[in-house]
């Protein structure tokens, strides 16, 4: 293990993780926030049927394109923890390991959802401050759609339909990122692990097949 990552605190690496799921959560922030002007530009459109399908493929199409960079997420972390465990075994035996391997980035499991809460953060943030000073809606408001419409707009079809909703319910269409990354990116790693498992016991088979015909060469 290199010396930095021994002398490195637990506040260190806590610090070093959420930059890297922050690092991680612009590229599907920056999306959401493109479908979230695509999805505004839709409102214009007449009619309803097709408003709302355009909508909700804006909608879905964001959400896709987050799982599947968490999902490429996760199997590189799967492969940093592999990494970082050799490390780690080597260090037992006083080994020191070369590369420059980052702990920040090996796979857990709850780092797809850091990943989605840092998307859908500004979610909460507008959604706080629109419902505790309604009165700055033109502002507030305007900032909130053209930046997360995603979370903003599908409330405002319920209020114009006649159903009011408070702009705080807003916050909790945060969880759709959140639960897309953490799921996604779970699956990536898990994906990543069976295949790794594939590929050492596919090694272990052509290493016996090699061992038995040497035997069977020497009995010749």
């Amino acid at each position: 293990m290199e010396q930095s990552e021994k002398k490195m605190t637990k506040a260190r690496l806590f610090g070093r993780i959420q930059l890297e799921c922050l690092r991680r959560s612009v590229t599907p922030f920056v999306l959401y926030m493109m479908m979230s002007l695509l999805l505004l530009a839709c409102q214009a459109i007449e009619g309803a049927v097709l408003r709302y399908i355009l909508s909700a493929i804006c909608l879905l199409g964001a959400m896709a394109y987050n799982g599947h960079l968490c999902y490429l997420y996760g199997k590189t972390h799967y492969d940093a923890y592999l990494t970082g465990n050799i490390h780690r075994q080597n260090a037992l035996f006083g080994i020191q390991s070369g590369g420059d391997h980052r702990p920040e980035r090996e796979y857990r499991v709850w780092k797809g959802f850091n990943i989605g809460f840092y998307v859908g953060v500004v979610a909460v943030i507008f959604g706080l401050l629109w419902g505790l000073f309604p009165e700055a809606t033109p502002t507030i408001g305007t900032l909130f759609i053209m930046i997360a419409g995603w979370a903003i707009i599908p409330i405002q079809w319920f209020n114009n339909a006649g159903v009011v909703i408070s702009p705080f319910v807003s916050m909790a269409m945060a969880i759709f990122p959140i639960l897309v990354s953490g799921i996604m990116y779970i699956v990536g790693a898990k994906v990543e692990e069976k295949r790794k498992l594939e590929e050492t016991e596919r090694m272990e088979r052509v290493e016996n097949a090699r061992k038995g015909g040497e035997k069977e060469s020497k009995k010749k």
